[in-house]
């Protein structure tokens, strides 16, 4: 049996998220005679399961559905997520290299040409990224209003506005990690407007992004490595304390 907190840093996950699966009847754990919440090797594995879809950007009420539902196969499911979460481990992967590069650009390394900059994330690698997934995506989500929204936006792009956007979302980054450095609190007014301001260009310009998909990003951070190394190639434990702001978001203001 594992209290929350043990759960919680073994799934490198947070207390209050268990909190909040509680409360919406997706993780419900069994309660101690003092009231407090113990989890099973079961509670684990169906927790594991969870973090995957969410990276995946499931919403919650779908994710609550496929647990439930008596076809559901967790083997197959497990083998469809590892394909799938390594094709998009390459990709962000060549991110990582980007901005790993970059900081060494900044801290006095090998110069980058302004091209190299945007590696990973020019118009023809984005379109590329996109196609490879385009079946699995229409399968899921076809027709669904957000993504009919987000395949409208795209289409619409011209190769400049691709990377420009790009560019201004790596810029976004950067206040938050100088809120880091200086160990301001996720609560604190500043960190949340960072948080907002994301959440808000990750919503006008890629998707509607609600807030059960926002805070499935967040998880990601933590829940797969690469994208870890992201955020903590600028400061170690960024991508944590991010993660940890976006779910003080997502549920304040739900």
């Amino acid at each position: 049996m594992y209290s929350i907190q043990q759960l919680a840093t073994l799934a490198g996950t947070t207390t209050r998220t268990l909190r909040h699966y509680d409360h919406i009847g997706l993780l419900v754990p069994q309660r101690d005679e003092n009231g407090y919440r113990r989890y099973t090797t079961h509670d684990a594995e169906q927790l594991q399961l969870i973090l995957f879809y969410r990276t995946l950007d499931f919403p919650l009420e779908t994710i609550q559905e496929m647990l439930v539902a008596p076809s559901f196969d967790r083997a197959a499911t497990l083998e469809q997520q590892v394909r799938t979460l390594r094709e998009k481990a390459d990709y962000f992967d060549r991110l990582a290299d980007t901005a790993e590069a970059t900081l060494a650009s900044l801290k006095g390394g090998i110069h980058m040409e302004d091209k190299s900059l945007f590696n990973g994330m020019s118009f023809e690698e984005i379109k590329a990224h996109e196609a490879k997934h385009e079946d699995e995506v229409i399968e899921r989500w076809g027709e669904s209003e957000a993504y009919q929204t987000t395949r409208t936006r795209s289409a619409n792009r011209s190769k400049e506005e691709w990377e420009s956007l790009s560019a201004q979302q790596m810029a976004l980054v950067e206040p938050l990690v100088h809120l880091f450095r200086e160990g301001v609190p996720i609560e604190d007014d500043r960190v949340q407007t960072v948080v907002r301001q994301n959440h808000a260009f990750i919503h006008q310009h890629f998707y509607d992004c609600s807030l059960d998909l926002f805070s499935g990003l967040g998880q990601m951070y933590v829940s797969d490595e690469r994208f870890t190394a992201f955020y903590d190639q600028h400061e170690k434990g960024l991508a944590h304390y991010y993660n940890e702001a976006i779910q003080y978001y997502c549920i304040t203001n739900s």
